[in-house]
């Protein structure tokens, strides 16, 4: 069965999902809307693309994301859309990522116990060493940059790495300022004051969530109440009147903001997460946005359960283990320099007829340079020759003799 042309590098998988982070899915859900049948999805290999997932290639060449709907066969969601109707998509897709992306980043990487349980996990299954030192450290610095900006980062607890790092910065707090200012030293309050610190912390984290999330989502459920997507509906019941059958599937055709949120929506929805603080949530306040998800699920015919990868195909460099790594600094022969393949020995059959006079020219030059090395240092007297006399070795024989 021939590749598919376009080919989506994602994240590493996150059972059952395909993937490991919601950019992945929407690329997956527009390619299911925009080309069906003409797209794969593989598990990308983070030394490509400048350490940069996911990302998408055409006949092996990379199409950034605004030159997609240029793809042969494929066909843009919002095509349809006009003028206003692209500014009002694009407002709704910069609402998203400004609003609900960094709550989604929020479960996944400062919520605990989630990120060493899940999203680590996952990149660690399809890393090798050394990369298991560095790739996930550097990925969750960049998010947690961007959490802690925002004021996200913390909220409802911390991991244990997290936790140890903000108890040692309390514990360095020696003083504590009090009201007018005054500093007073920081008394002890038992044993169980920092267990009891933390349930407080926890508990105030999760009041701040719960306020956060919805006036997050809010806007999103008054958006979509007694709609099926963000667009189309209206349009059908004003066009119907004029034009029956042109604008009929505009009701039925979900546009990148639904791909947008449905990409969101599925990635906090589809895993178990040890800590479903804002699936729960999700679910509990706000079943249209959960009936809105499954809705898209089903128009998209997808089953992540079943869905299928590409085998990874192979690379040039092939990346080396923990054992090839430390051998590489034992020295000793090259298993590959020791065993040259068929192709290697006729190239180098091949090319020692020409290096002969090269190799040649390179003995001459070293045997020249050693020749005026020599020639110099007779000329410039730092080595000298000379004759002995018999009186003088006798007077070298004495001189020693006193000496001892």
């Amino acid at each position: 069965m021939p590749a598919p042309p376009i080919t989506l590098h994602a994240t590493p998988p996150l059972a059952p999902l395909p993937a490991s982070d919601a950019e992945s899915l929407y690329y997956i859900a527009l390619f299911q809307l925009a080309a069906p049948g003409r797209y794969g999805v593989e598990t990308g290999d983070w030394g490509q693309n400048g350490g940069k997932l996911p990302y998408v290639t055409h006949l092996g060449h990379k199409v950034p994301s605004a030159y997609l709907p240029n793809l042969p066969g494929f066909q843009d969601p919002d095509a349809h859309l006009s003028a206003e109707e692209k500014t009002d998509a694009l407002s709704w897709k910069s609402y998203l990522d400004a609003n609900i992306v960094d709550l989604v980043n929020h479960t996944y990487y400062s919520l605990p116990p989630n990120y060493p349980q899940t999203i680590a996990k996952a990149q660690l299954a399809t890393l090798s060493f050394p990369q298991t030192l560095y790739i996930p450290q550097r990925i969750r610095s960049v998010i947690k940059s961007r959490l802690t900006f925002v004021g996200l980062w913390g909220l409802g607890g911390l991991n244990d790495g997290d936790a140890v790092e903000e108890d040692q910065r309390i514990l360095s707090e020696k003083f504590i300022t009090g009201p007018g200012g005054t500093v007073a030293p920081r008394a002890w309050t038992g044993w169980r004051s920092g267990q009891e610190a933390e349930k407080r912390r926890r508990q105030w984290g999760e009041q701040q969530l719960d306020t956060r999330i919805k006036a997050a989502f809010d806007p999103l459920a008054r958006r979509l109440e007694g709609k099926n997507y963000f667009f189309g509906d209206m349009q059908v019941l004003l066009s119907l009147f004029i034009h029956p059958h042109p604008f009929l599937y505009l009701s039925h055709s979900p546009t990148t903001p639904d791909l947008h949120l449905f990409s969101l929506l599925t990635f906090l929805l589809t895993p178990s997460l040890p800590n479903p603080l804002l699936p729960t949530l999700l679910l509990t306040t706000y079943p249209s946005l959960s009936a809105y998800h499954d809705r898209l699920l089903t128009h998209l015919s997808l089953d992540w359960a079943s869905f299928p990868l590409l085998r990874p195909r192979p690379r040039g460099v092939k990346a080396a283990s923990w054992g090839e790594t430390l051998s590489s600094f034992i020295p000793g022969p090259s298993t590959s320099a020791s065993t040259p393949n068929k192709k290697e020995k006729e190239e180098k059959k091949e090319k020692t007829s020409k290096e002969k006079s090269f190799e040649r020219g390179r003995w001459l030059w070293f045997a020249g340079a050693a020749v005026s090395m020599v020639s110099y240092l007779f000329w410039s007297g730092i080595v000298a020759y000379g004759e002995f006399d018999d009186e003088e070795g006798e007077w070298i024989e004495v001189e020693e003799e006193v000496r001892s």
